[in-house]
């Protein structure tokens, strides 16, 4: 029976990622824009749980959608982060930190500054002020819920940055 990883060691492993999601922008891998990390939570979200999945094989991760309104009162705004346990871990949300304050709302802007990697209990984080949830996934090992062309360039994108990360 696999023993599921400590919170922490998920987290400390999040941040490891990030830090790789980082770098990986300049390599131009298919899942890592230029401009990240703003408009990359969700590639972002799913290569650290393919990542995670890989790595601790029985996890079940979850993907959860957020929206908000702008400052105009327009459904503008999605963000994308996971949850694991009773602990969410976001990995863009310093993207918050770069956008322009016009495309925002009041909200989003008083909770600034966003660290890199933001995380915590599911019942407290700010993520769960600022955005209301509008769906859910759950991935699990081979993510049979995304589909198979999805999951090949996911695959691609994850083997690419693991072979841009060895060289640091």
């Amino acid at each position: 029976m696999m023993v599921e990883p400590d919170i922490n060691e998920v987290v400390a492993e999040a941040e490891q990622f990030r830090l790789i999601l980082e770098l990986g922008k300049k390599a131009n891998i298919l899942f890592v824009t230029e401009d990240f990390p703003v408009m990359n939570c969700k590639l972002s979200s799913l290569l650290f749980a393919y990542h995670s999945l890989q790595k601790w094989p029985g996890l079940v991760i979850h993907g959860v959608s957020g929206r908000a309104a702008n400052h105009d009162g327009e459904d503008t705004i999605s963000h994308y982060w996971l949850e694991y346990q009773e602990t969410a871990i976001d990995l863009t949300a310093d993207q918050y930190n770069i956008i322009e304050e016009k495309q925002l709302n009041r909200e989003i802007l008083k909770s600034r500054p966003f660290k890199p990697v933001s995380t915590g209990r599911i019942d407290t984080m700010q993520n769960y002020k600022l955005f209301c949830i509008s769906d859910r996934d759950t991935y699990i090992m081979g993510m049979p819920e995304l589909a198979e062309d999805f999951l090949h360039e996911l695959q691609a994108s994850y083997e690419a940055l693991g072979n841009f990360a060895q060289k640091f």
